[in-house]
């Protein structure tokens, strides 16, 4: 099953985009992940802890309704270039979560694509490509359920370099820790529903393009897959 197929049904609109609470707690591997070397499947089968999977690569994650989701699809001008389509969505979310919290104006990107403050890692990020087609995922760390992580998830097989091999306590933090207790995954989440889009419709300017009809068939097919 994979937690990214409503966004990719979507593929026909140039940006489309959903902004989330997740109401129960999900397990969701990376497109490449190997579920027994990166989660307590033991922990997940007994707390009846659903995995998923998505398109995109990068690590596992916990989601849970302490997190916010940020999912977008859109068709872009290049077909490379994925560490500048990162760069530029992930500074999207920034930007946007900076408007109703200057404190969070301190985020920047590390690693590859993980979005953090002051070393510490907050979200993840992924990105899958079908030519020009582009599909990026944020799950955002706002209120750290720190216990439950470390139950469901082992040491990852890969890491960042800055990660440093600490473990999840002294690697992750978050939103409700950078704002001094003020945020809410419901306040990021309305917060996020209201500027993300137009932020990073800003930042991608005229890589944005009209949906390529001849492209569609695949899309679909990965849709018809993943049934």
């Amino acid at each position: 099953m994979w937690i990214d197929d409503q966004i990719l049904k979507n593929h026909v609109v140039p940006f489309y985009c959903e902004i989330f609470v997740p109401d129960r707690t999900l397990v969701v591997l990376g497109s490449g992940n190997d579920q027994e070397l990166e989660v307590n499947s033991a922990a997940c089968a007994a707390a009846k802890v659903l995995v998923l999977r998505r398109y995109g690569g990068g690590g596992t994650v916990v989601l849970y309704p302490g997190c916010v989701v940020v999912s977008v699809g859109c068709w872009v001008k290049d077909v490379y270039q994925n560490s500048f389509y990162f760069d530029v969505l992930n500074q999207a979310v920034i930007t946007a979560l900076a408007v109703s919290q200057p404190k969070f104006s301190r985020l920047h990107q590390a690693g590859i694509s993980d979005i953090v403050c002051d070393g510490k890692k907050i979200a993840g990020t992924s990105m899958f490509r079908s030519r020009n087609y582009l599909l990026y995922q944020a799950s955002l760390l706002v209120d750290l359920d720190l216990a439950l992580v470390e139950s469901l998830l082992k040491h990852p097989t890969k890491e960042p370099d800055y990660r440093k091999g600490r473990s999840h306590s002294d690697f992750l933090t978050s939103l409700k820790a950078v704002s001094g207790g003020h945020a809410t995954s419901q306040s990021v989440a309305q917060g996020l529903t209201q500027e993300f889009g137009l932020a990073a419709k800003k930042h991608l300017g005229d890589h944005l393009v009209d949906p390529i009809e001849a492209q569609f068939a695949a899309l679909a097919a990965r849709l018809i897959r993943s049934e």
